[in-house]
């Protein structure tokens, strides 16, 4: 008997997240971590597959990473409820909703709630980070011989693609509104990278664009005990 909850994941003991520091040598380079989140859902009672009593039962929230797009149940701290959309640090700081990391956990595992809330979310975060989906039209590339980077966004076909790249050569798009007045056909970019987003968070996906690839889900397993693989795409 090891003590283990089977209602609860495990650790994942290769995530690494950041404290908020001043450290100059620790506040550099965040690109394998994620210090900020977005929250999904504030689950009171944890997991809602957890069959243990009330009294035993810890809140969690479910929420997406910043930096790799990586789903995450989280800790709250002590007596302190977030809102969903907003976005958060994670530790070190006293105005905080999050006391540290669980583990990460795939798009199956997230909350029937966090499931809805996941595309708003989604539109807001594309939204503040416009220059990096802009700079994905300006430089989309071929993936295959047969395909560009380009139509693995939903909706983008052959005929797209091709005005995409047609009408890049006369500049660079600016941004999301110029996209849309140069490309008649791409009415909602904002939303069809949304799509694109939860494909990928949801996984079984060739390549991905944005996100990190989702840990590796044994199929064998009931959903409250799954094991993540540990090591790959951090």
């Amino acid at each position: 008997m090891t003590g283990e909850n089977p209602h609860i994941p495990r650790p994942d003991a290769s995530f690494v997240h950041k404290k908020h520091v001043s450290d100059s040598k620790s506040s550099g380079d965040r690109s394998d971590r994620e210090e900020w989140v977005w929250i999904l859902d504030y689950l009171p009672y944890g997991r809602e597959n957890d069959t243990r009593p009330v009294y035993m039962k810890k809140p969690f929230i479910h929420a997406l990473g910043d930096n790799k797009l990586i789903l995450m149940e989280l800790i709250p701290v002590e007596g302190k409820i977030p809102q969903v959309h907003i976005k958060t640090h994670i530790g070190g700081q006293d105005d905080e909703f999050i006391e540290r990391v669980k583990s990460r956990i795939t798009y199956e595992e997230l909350s029937r709630g966090a499931k809805m809330e996941l595309p708003i979310v989604l539109e807001k975060y594309i939204k503040e980070n416009e220059a990096r989906f802009i700079k994905f039209f300006n430089d989309a590339t071929p993936v295959s011989m047969r395909q560009n980077s380009l139509e693995l966004i939903p909706g983008i076909g052959k005929k797209l693609m091709w005005d995409v790249i047609e009408e890049k050569k006369k500049g660079p798009f600016e941004n999301f509104e110029n996209l849309k007045s140069r490309i008649s056909g791409l009415r909602d970019p904002e939303k069809m990278m949304v799509q694109r987003i939860v494909d990928e968070l949801k996984g079984g996906q060739k390549y991905y664009l944005f996100a990190a690839k989702p840990p590796q889900v044994r199929h064998d397993m009931p959903p409250s005990v799954h094991r993540h693989d540990e090591k790959k795409h951090i």
